[in-house]
């Protein structure tokens, strides 16, 4: 009977595993942060790109959307770019064409932007203010079970050193 060895992450496996993570805790964190406490001003969207993935996909799946904005904010320039999925189709941005929009920003730290139809929770629905609820939570667990796993291979890798 054959037995399976454990064998440790690779540096830059665990690197990029934690990382996603801690990406993924920071996304949902700022979100549910900006829809709590955030101000609104009106921004700027400077590039505007819609990219049909899917006709037959459910509601608000069937496009991507990237936006470049900026807006103005006690005489500095704040800037943001987000993807998302949606069914909203505007028609492209010419050169020197520019849209506003409302901005949802963090007044402590404005790095922390987002346009407003993807941090209010009016426009979020339920759907997305349960899954940045439990995104936080979820990715926190397997960020531990992680680095627990990491750890264990570590202590019994300095058993066996010890024991030869």
């Amino acid at each position: 009977m054959s037995r399976k060895s454990k064998k440790k992450i690779p540096l830059p496996i665990f690197i990029l595993i934690c990382g996603a993570l801690a990406f993924a805790i920071y996304i949902s964190l700022s979100t549910l942060a900006l829809a709590i406490w955030g101000d609104t001003v009106t921004g700027t969207v400077d590039s505007y790109e819609s990219r049909l993935d899917n006709k037959s996909a459910g509601s608000n799946r069937s496009r991507t959307i990237s936006k470049g904005y900026y807006f103005m904010l006690n005489g500095r320039e704040y800037k943001g770019y987000v993807v998302y999925t949606s069914d909203e189709q505007w028609p492209r941005l010419t050169d020197g064409e520019t849209r506003s929009e409302r901005i949802r920003y963090l007044s402590v730290f404005p790095y922390i932007n987002k346009p407003s139809t993807l941090a209010e929770f009016d426009e979020m629905g339920e759907l997305a203010i349960i899954y940045h609820i439990l995104s936080p939570t979820a990715c926190t667990l397997l960020l531990l079970l992680v680095i627990k796993t990491q750890k264990r291979y570590n202590k019994k890798k300095q058993r066996i050193k010890v024991n030869t």
